[in-house]
């Protein structure tokens, strides 16, 4: 028994940072900042602080129709994971039902209806020429497993979206303030707040929360995996980077397979490459980051069966919890022992498979301006041609520059659920929920 309670979160650890290398996404190219307008808003900084654990309480999901049942599955690493996950969900959600009144308004019970919804947070330094030296910004990446299809949706946020939560978590009687960014919710107001802001914006209920440093990243390429071989379909090369404190210089990543240390993949996924212009979609962020992806699974795979891999990821996760890099808002200890019986024979047998099946991404969303991503926000000087509150922002002062991002024709001064992320949340839905019976639909 001893073995197994610290597996169950070892890999749940390992998968979530695997799937947030495939799903965290950079910035998009910004608008021109506003000039005359003071940089000292607390949009941008320069380190992380570590806020304190929330206890937290969450609603029984209510059925909905189902045209067809999907056809049976074959058991996958994470379905060992989701059976105690998926029963403690439900009760987790009862609770903040009862201890939250704003929890029945903002979550959406016919999409969660049959769901598990991881929130990951991976947070670093960026180095971004010309118009970012150095800065510490974060990005939240939500993965809904879907209970029946087995199988996982994505939803990932710019970290440039307009947050009006931090905004009130912060503000005080007579000061002025500022815009705030999304990736700012954590360190403002630790899990609770970020969990607050997720649902608002969604409607998916943040049944768990992970919290990481992109160091984490680096360490487990190193420590686990022991480097890993990367594809690369071109050479190109890349500017400087950042990572824990130090400033890495430019490099060059010759074409064709070659195996990565931890640095030179944090080098590969986060850095801009040195180009003339737009640097096109081969180059992109995400598309890095699904070439990793994909060898981090496949050596997943090829490893598991071995117990150095297993001696390798207890130390790296006792590591990164003790070191502060890896967090959550949950404990895994009960939920392991009180499955130890059936997951330990699954996992026994998947101990000794030669493949071990992972489950797939079935729909994924990134929510970010319509010219980089699938929309459900755009930039803040596009929707002040058209919303007053945000044209008035603008020449008030309220935004520090023009690199923020909000929901089209919001309000962020009302109801965030029905005023601000309406456009936000009706993205997620129509992308994510399928055959929904006309009863069980919810308005915005």
């Amino acid at each position: 028994m001893t073995t197994m309670s610290p597996r169950v979160m070892h890999v749940l650890v390992l998968i979530a940072l695997i799937f947030v290398v495939a799903c965290q996404p950079q910035s998009p190219q910004v608008p021109t900042p506003i000039a005359n307008v003071p940089t000292s808003a607390p949009d941008a900084p320069t380190s992380l602080p570590s806020p304190t654990t929330i206890a937290t309480p969450t609603l029984a999901p209510t059925p909905i129709a189902r045209a067809t049942p999907p056809p049976p599955v074959e058991e996958s690493l994470f379905d060992v994971l989701m059976k105690p996950l998926a029963a403690d969900a439900v009760k987790r959600r009862a609770e903040r039902a009862k201890a939250d009144p704003e929890f029945a308004k903002s979550v959406d019970l016919g999409l969660n209806e049959d769901r598990v919804n991881f929130l990951l947070y991976g947070y670093g330094e960026t180095h971004e020429p010309p118009v970012t030296e150095k800065a510490t910004i974060g990005s939240y990446t939500i993965i809904s497993y879907d209970l029946k299809s087995r199988k996982a949706d994505v939803v990932s946020f710019t970290h440039d979206i307009r947050a009006p939560e931090v905004e009130r978590a912060l503000w005080k009687p007579g000061e002025k303030f500022y815009a705030l960014r999304m990736d700012q919710a954590y360190p403002v107001g630790g899990f609770k707040l970020q969990r607050q802001m997720l649902r608002n914006a969604t409607g998916l209920a943040m049944d768990y929360q992970i919290v990481f440093r992109d160091a984490a990243i680096a360490s487990a390429v190193d420590n686990v995996f022991e480097g890993v071989e990367v594809n690369v379909p071109f050479a190109f090369q890349v500017h400087p980077f950042y990572l824990d404190g130090k400033k890495y210089d430019k490099g060059t990543f010759p074409q064709g397979a070659q195996k990565m240390d931890g640095k030179r993949v944090i080098q590969f996924i986060k850095t801009v490459p040195i180009t003339e212009g737009y640097y096109g979609k081969t180059l992109e962020h995400n598309t890095r980051k699904h070439l990793v992806f994909s060898a981090l699974l496949e050596s997943l795979k090829r490893k598991y069966g071995e117990p150095k891999f297993w001696f390798n990821l207890s130390g790296f996760v006792t590591k990164e919890l003790m070191a502060g890099t890896v967090t959550y808002d949950f404990d895994p200890i009960p939920l392991a022992l009180n499955n130890i019986s059936t997951a330990t024979a699954t996992m026994n047998k998947l101990s000794s498979a030669r493949e071990i099946p992972m489950p797939a991404i079935r729909r994924s969303i990134y929510v970010v301006d319509v010219a980089h991503g699938d929309g459900g926000v755009r930039w803040v000087e596009g929707d002040a041609l058209e919303n007053p509150i945000s044209k008035k922002d603008i020449a008030g002062g309220i935004y520090p520059h023009l690199a923020y991002e909000v929901p089209p024709g919001s309000n962020p001064y009302g109801d965030l659920v029905t005023e601000y992320w309406g456009p936000v949340r009706k993205l997620v839905r129509s992308t994510l929920i399928v055959n929904v019976s006309p009863q069980n639909a919810q308005p915005e």
